[in-house]
Formats: C-alpha cells, structure tokens, sequence
C-alpha cells in the first residue's frame, strides 16, 4: 500500500514539478471503509533556514491525502526570512491540474506556536480546517473532498534554494480514524532521520503520535 509520501508525489506532480522533499513522517492508506475523522497537530516555528537563496520558499506543515485525489495541509511558510500560517487545500480538478484553495493569512514568528486542527464535518460532508496561533484562531477553511485516506509532515522547498533547515517538532499529535483500524501502524513510515511512535488505547480509532521529530534538514 502506497504511503501518504506517495500520494502527495502523486497529487502535487502537476503543480509543483520543481518542489523538493526533506524528512518526513506519514501514514496511509487507512483500510477500507475507514477514514480519518479528526487530527490535531502543534509546531513552535524554528528560526528561518540558514544559507538560502534569495527568493527562497519553505514550507513545514501536516497533511492529508484524500479519496477525491485532494491534498488538505495547512501551511507554516516561511518566505524570504518572515513566517506566515494559513489553511490550505490543494484540490484536483482533472488528472493533470489542481485548484488552490486558500484560508486567512497570518504573520508570524520563531518561537510561535502553531495548532492545526482537521475535522470532518458529518453534515456537510466536507473537512475543516482551524489553524491556531499561540491559541488564537487566524486561519479557517472548509471544503469539499472525499474522505482523508492518509495523514504526514513535509518539510518542502518550492525549488531546491532552501539552504539549511533547522531541527523541530510537531508535539501533542492526535488522529482519529471514522472506526477502529489496528492495523494502521503499519502503515507509518520515516524517512531522512524523522522519529515518531504511534499508538493506540481503544482497539485502533484513536492514534497517539506524540512528537514527530524532524532533524537539522540540507537542500
């Protein structure tokens, strides 16, 4: 079973043929008839990377892949040395183009502390986006995607300029499954040196993660 790291290949490939990848956490597919109902996820911003190029465009964030082909993630993007922190979707509307949807977008700093809550609403089909920061809702968006098949962190640079990350962690991660899949563990994998442990309480619909530390990162 594809990992979420391939699906989001697979659904950024038209949009962001030039994006480069750093460490990762990632989970997915869930099985069938199970999708993820909720997650929540915190990160304090690093400094900005180190020996980058001018115009350079990093973004750290959490995301799901979706059964509609969409990609939810709302984005902690560091451009040019200034964070900003917004909700994000990257929809599909045909095998080779994508729509940008995009929430609010709110300054920030290193030191801040970013939330980032998805939840899907029964009513309306659709998943929402809240992303928080230091406790404050700045950013919101809902849209309509299918059900969220596989969950996991980037640490993305729109070209290969992004010089050198610094170490950070998403802290205080949960998700939760529409009904129990023990088995959805063995679907995480880690790559370039990114550490996380997942487990569960109640038969598999309530995960555990943690922390997903990501370390010191070179492009």
């Amino acid at each position: 079973m594809p990992s979420l790291r391939q699906l989001i290949t697979l659904s950024l490939l038209a949009a962001t043929v030039n994006a480069a990848f750093g460490p990762a956490f990632s989970t997915g597919p869930t099985a069938s008839g199970v999708y993820i109902y909720s997650s929540t996820a915190t990160l304090t911003l690093p400094n900005g990377p180190s020996g980058a190029s001018s115009g350079y465009d990093l973004s750290l964030w959490v995301g799901m892949g979706t059964s509609d082909g969409d990609l939810i993630q709302s984005i902690t993007d560091n451009y040019n040395e200034d964070w900003t922190v917004f909700a994000y979707t990257l929809k599909e509307t045909s095998s080779t183009s994508q729509e940008v949807i995009e929430g609010p977008v709110a300054p920030a700093a290193a030191g801040d502390e970013v939330t980032m809550v998805y939840q899907y609403v029964a009513s309306t089909g659709n998943y929402t986006q809240t992303v928080y920061l230091n406790g404050v809702v700045v950013s919101t968006l809902s849209t309509s995607d299918g059900e969220a098949e596989g969950w996991g962190s980037a640490v993305e640079c729109a070209s290969d300029n992004c010089g050198t990350v610094p170490a950070h962690k998403w802290t205080n991660v949960e998700i939760v499954l529409s009904a129990a899949d023990p088995g959805y563990i063995d679907t995480m994998y880690l790559e370039v040196g990114a550490e996380a442990s997942m487990s569960t309480s109640d038969g598999g619909k309530t995960w555990n993660v943690g922390t997903i530390s990501i370390p010191q990162y070179t492009f």
